[in-house]
């Protein structure tokens, strides 16, 4: 099998890394709100107060989920834009290579030809 250059798989890539990072967001405040809620209502248990502390707790875990997801959003969204850089590089650089190449070979009809 022969590998060859496919700028396509890697605008999939960084499509992937987009998505990630939207989702990130929802499942680690979600996670965070379920986590704090659970750890709130434990502590409401012991200490046999009413439900407020589980929402309190299912609150704040939801702020640092979301605060925590938001900076690796922000690193998979870094990495998405640096794959694209990269394949704009190879896309001007192969477009002013092949403008050199076309520069330098001489037309059809220029050709010399010695004679006898």
């Amino acid at each position: 099998m022969t590998v060859r250059y496919d700028a396509e798989v890697i605008r999939t890539h960084a499509q992937e890394l987009y998505d990630q990072a939207r989702g990130i967001v929802f499942v680690w405040g979600f996670m965070g709100l379920v986590g704090g809620g659970i750890a709130g209502a434990v502590l409401d248990s012991a200490m046999k107060s009413g439900p407020i502390g589980a929402v309190v707790v299912g609150c704040i875990g939801m702020v640092l989920g979301v605060r925590s997801a938001r900076s690796r959003a922000f690193v998979l969204q870094l990495q998405a834009q640096q794959v694209l850089c990269q394949v704009a590089i190879e896309v001007n650089t192969r477009r002013a290579a092949d403008a050199m190449v076309a520069a330098a070979s001489p037309p059809e009809g220029a050709r010399l030809t010695q004679t006898g």
